[in-house]
């Protein structure tokens, strides 16, 4: 599904292929058999081998269709087309010797600046809204943002979401966020100020580059325009195609041209803000160069890996740490582990485990069973504190207690053998136990 997500988002941007989506995609796919002890296996096992032929055959077939159509829309020959109509008109107004300037202006505008400030919007408003989320409460530090998910899915109360939280974690946080960000921007005009912001920056900063090469006095449009675009710098990146198409066979006078174009540029401001007013924050999102929910996760959560016992996240946040740990563990049933004769789903929590005289067997161990004290030979990067008196928190006894049957029946075990007093934790309990814990 991450591959597959990767894949989606190169396709949207209608760029060229490059060698590095190949070795990104074989990265994702040695963090995640890494990181994901389901799936842990060994290195020289075919698993890997065929599971890496099979999404990098797919990810190649795209590619190359991206690639076939990126060739084709920027052919010489259907661009030479495309504008003869343009070069038609340009050549009939050069040899009857008509003033070009206001359409001209308009040209440039339309075909480089204009697009440059669309692009530049967007390439702000991705900071932007991850800036707005980061300042609200529920995004304001790591802690707040995993007691506003866990409160979330207490508030829904539901068996699915609970399982798609445990058993894909990062999937399912980064959804979550995905939807608080289009709540959040639900109204237009909150958006917008973000777009307007940009756009107002865009067009002081073109009419001040304008009235900079209106000083210099060139005398050639040419060079005129290029001044223009040098004093844009990085702010506003111009297609170079499209400048190379303006500037054929262009004779406008300079004076009169900066004149009209400095007017294209007011409505082309005015026309970008009546359409950013009627924004759709989903349709803006796909036309984003970053995606909030992702930054917003590794800037909160960072490394996202979880317990290979109970599942539940890592908290030592960012992902430049060598070691993972939670203070938070859950009963390890919620993760899959069952007692081997009975099948049934663990309550157990693993910071008793790891003192105790039990085993485990996972694919990481091969099936084979390994004692609990030496769970660091099979996970070298977890440390899980050894302590017989730690319990999981109220909430997540609440959890399994209420959807014991259900998570038997996903995890092909039999439902664990409930404590009581975990039966008559109530809703309002459990949602007490998380504000104590965070």
């Amino acid at each position: 599904m991450e591959c597959t997500q990767f894949v989606t988002e190169k396709l949207k941007k209608k760029n060229n292929y490059h060698d590095n989506y190949i070795q990104e995609i074989l990265h994702m796919i040695d963090e995640r058999l890494q990181n994901n002890q389901d799936v842990k296996m060994e290195r020289e096992n075919e698993f890997e081998v065929s599971l890496k032929q099979h999404i990098c055959g797919f990810a190649a077939r795209e590619f190359q269709k991206m690639h076939d159509e990126f060739i084709q829309m920027n052919d010489p020959y259907r661009c030479l087309n495309q504008n003869q109509e343009k070069f038609r008109a340009d050549f009939r107004d050069v040899f009857h010797d008509q003033d070009q300037c206001q359409k001209k202006a308009e040209e440039f505008t339309n075909r480089c600046l204009k697009p440059a400030v669309e692009d530049f919007v967007n390439r702000s408003l991705g900071p932007d809204i991850i800036c707005e989320m980061s300042t609200s409460q529920q995004f304001s530090t790591r802690m707040f943002f995993q007691y506003s998910v866990l409160l979330d899915l207490l508030s829904k109360d539901d068996f699915r979401n609970y399982q798609r939280y445990i058993c894909s974690y990062e999937k399912y946080v980064k959804k979550w966020t995905l939807d608080q960000i289009v709540e959040h921007f639900s109204n237009p005009s909150t958006l917008f100020q973000f777009e307007d912001q940009h756009l107002q920056s865009s067009v002081r900063s073109i009419n001040n580059a304008i009235n900079k090469a209106k000083t210099e006095k060139s005398g050639d449009l040419k060079t005129f325009v290029r001044n223009v675009c040098q004093e844009l710098g990085d702010k506003l990146v111009i297609s170079q195609d499209a400048f190379g198409a303006f500037m054929i066979l262009n004779k406008a006078d300079q004076e009169q041209f900066a004149h009209w174009l400095t007017e294209c540029v007011k409505d082309m401001a005015n026309t970008l803000g009546e359409r950013f007013k009627d924004t759709n924050i989903q349709k803006k999102l796909e036309n984003l160069h970053v995606n909030p929910q992702d930054e917003l996760f590794t800037k909160l959560i960072g490394c996202g890996h979880q317990c290979p016992f109970c599942k539940a996240p890592c908290e030592a946040g960012g992902r430049s740490h060598t070691e993972h740990w939670t203070s938070l563990h859950r009963p390890e049933g919620l993760g899959r582990f069952k007692w081997h004769k009975t099948k049934k789903l663990a309550t157990d929590v693993c910071s008793s485990s790891v003192i105790s005289g039990i085993k485990f067997s996972c694919n990481a161990t091969k099936g084979e069973y390994h004692p609990y004290k030496s769970y660091r030979d099979v996970f070298p990067d977890w440390r899980i504190t050894p302590d017989a008196s730690l319990q999981a928190s109220d909430y997540w006894k609440y959890v399994l207690a209420k959807f014991n049957k259900q998570f038997a029946e996903a995890y092909g075990a039999e439902p664990a053998d409930i404590p009581p007093t975990w039966k008559e934790i109530t809703h309002e309990q459990a949602e007490a136990s998380i504000r104590e814990s965070f």
